[in-house]
């Protein structure tokens, strides 16, 4: 029976693969959705290989069909010896999906200019296309496009979909780049990731799929192991805000947001704004943000997750990827439909698995949507309940 366990192969800083780690004892593969991918490898630090896992190189998971699963460079290789252990120890290397170069920059108000001539305090963007602003910020902050002292001589870009509606917006000085990325494709509704293409670092923007008839996840189908759902209960239902007070007159309001599961909880949270002069011309924008935070910050909590099994119908990588829509039959026999945010991906001698996560992590719309979704199945439950007892 051939293997299925994933293949890591080393590259060097310059992104030229050096060697092959054959012996790994166990791998721990986490590609995310619009964000930072997580490697974790151990091997006995008698392997010849593990000479090759040192900071400044990087590793690249494949398949063994040969489609690259992850890739990005070491953080961490720790060494560990116990009692148990035989030879030289242990090495548990760590590392990083390349969207992390993205992290490294901030958002420049005039990128074009030097530092010491950046006198805007937000950089404006108006283009016909969401995937055409997101590239002109890659471009102008860490591509072939920024200042010469900012450019990051690996990171390159794939061609102009132009995909997403249009955008118009401002994003504050110095904001860091991949968490503007973020709220920009999740608005959009589009993907990003950084490839390893030859030599290079290729930020390119996707469109995921809604799979959501077709990548169908139950017991029943005999392709989910486990699924669980959580919930956390609000700490805010009812912000007050305050403005004023010191120099101007003192305004209050109230913001209320009834909890879907608890709805008759009434949670107040003082939200001060005394440093707003009440005269501002903008003061109602600013009490109504300031009140909107507070409630999206004290919502309830949901989190999903789900294990699916990889069948000859159905396999993650072929059939779905992170950041395409699938649908999980759950409690009671309810669908939820929702993005892949997430896949674990785990391999040790001749083995491999999988873990979804589905929805999470997707800003405060994505958490209220699995919190909504957990409040209805709970409410239908205990309909069915009261029904069966009558």
């Amino acid at each position: 029976m051939e293997s299925t366990a994933l293949r890591v192969y080393v590259r060097n800083s310059t992104l030229q693969r050096i060697g092959q780690v054959a012996d790994y004892t166990n791998l721990t593969v986490v590609p995310r959705h619009n964000a930072i991918g997580s490697m974790s490898i151990e091997i006995s630090a008698d392997s010849p290989s593990a000479l090759l896992l040192v900071e400044g190189n990087g590793l690249i998971v494949k398949r063994p069909t040969g489609e690259t699963v992850l890739s990005g460079p070491i953080r961490t290789p720790d060494w560990s010896r116990s009692e148990s252990d035989s030879g030289a120890g242990r090495l548990t290397v760590g590392a990083v999906s390349d969207e992390e170069v993205l992290a490294r920059y901030t958002c420049w108000p005039s990128p074009t200019a030097a530092i010491g001539s950046q006198t805007a305090s937000v950089y404006k963007i108006n283009v016909p296309a969401a995937e055409t602003g997101m590239r002109n910020l890659v471009n102008l902050n860490a591509g072939p496009g920024a200042l010469a002292s900012r450019r990051n001589a690996l990171l390159t870009l794939a061609a102009n979909g132009a995909r997403g509606s249009a955008l118009v917006r401002e994003v504050n000085q110095f904001d860091n780049l991949l968490t503007v990325l973020q709220d920009i494709a999740e608005a959009a509704g589009l993907g990003f990731r950084v490839v390893q293409v030859g030599s290079a670092l290729q930020f390119q923007v996707f469109q995921p799929a809604d799979l959501s008839g077709t990548a169908r996840f139950s017991f029943g189908l005999g392709n989910l192991t486990d699924a669980s759902y959580s919930t956390t209960p609000p700490t805010c239902t009812s912000a007050i805000v305050v403005a004023g007070g010191g120099t101007s007159p003192r305004v209050c309001k109230t913001y209320d947001r009834a909890d879907p599961l608890f709805p008759g909880l009434v949670l107040e949270q003082f939200v001060d704004q005394t440093s707003v002069d009440t005269a501002s011309v903008d003061l109602a924008a600013q009490m109504d943000q300031a009140g909107a935070e507070a409630l999206a910050s004290g919502a309830g909590q949901g989190a999903l997750s789900i294990a699916p099994i990889d069948l000859p119908q159905l396999r993650y990588g072929r059939d779905y990827n992170v950041g395409d829509t699938v649908s999980a039959q759950l409690r009671g026999g309810a669908w939820y439909t929702d993005v892949v945010r997430e896949v674990t991906l785990t391999s040790s001698v001749g083995e491999a698995g999988v873990r979804a996560r589905v929805g999470g992590d997707g800003g405060q719309d994505t958490v209220a949507r699995i919190y909504g979704y957990i409040a209805r199945l709970k409410k239908d439950l205990a309909r069915v309940k009261t029904r069966k007892a009558a």
